[in-house]
């Protein structure tokens, strides 16, 4: 007789508690309503001179701001590509040179060799494969720069174009 009186205490006491839960969740849900929304209305076509207004003035606001005291990094490239023309009057051949996939240290390395020798030279890639396009009037002398990448563990095949 006592499990049931438990059992039919524990009953009410769990239906009262649910009662009280779904009233506060029904209670808290009405507190909260959705905004209303309006619609992005777009500029009627006829009305073209506020549009070009707006632009001048923009652009005004944007040159009267005042100097910033920042300034984005930014990196600095300069390109020079060896041409032809350049070429024939140096009296100069090509040659292509592979040195394979490299590390940007390594890269570094091909650029202080040949600016310290004097030798003009372009890259481009194939892949992972870096080619470098070198202008020069001595190949023995670009077969003596180029062993020198030995002592940076850049290994190069060489090609006459």
């Amino acid at each position: 007789m006592q499990i049931r009186v438990l059992v039919a205490i524990f009953t009410i006491f769990t239906f009262i508690m649910l009662f009280v839960l779904i009233r506060n969740y029904s209670d808290a849900m009405n507190l909260y309503t959705i905004p209303d929304v309006m619609p992005y209305n777009l500029v009627d076509d006829n009305s073209t001179d506020s549009v070009v207004s707006s632009g001048a003035s923009w652009i005004e606001k944007l040159s009267m701001q005042s100097d910033v005291a920042y300034i984005y990094p930014a990196s600095e490239m300069q390109v020079r590509l060896l041409s032809d023309a350049n070429i024939q009057k140096e009296g100069s051949s090509i040659f292509r040179v592979s040195v394979g996939v490299i590390d940007d240290y390594q890269f570094f390395c091909i650029n202080q060799v040949f600016m310290s020798h004097k030798i003009q030279y372009s890259y481009y890639k194939v892949g992972d494969n870096i080619w470098l396009v070198v202008s020069t009037k001595d190949e023995k002398y670009l077969k003596q720069v180029l062993d020198e990448l030995a002592r940076y563990e850049i290994s190069y095949t060489m090609t006459k174009s």
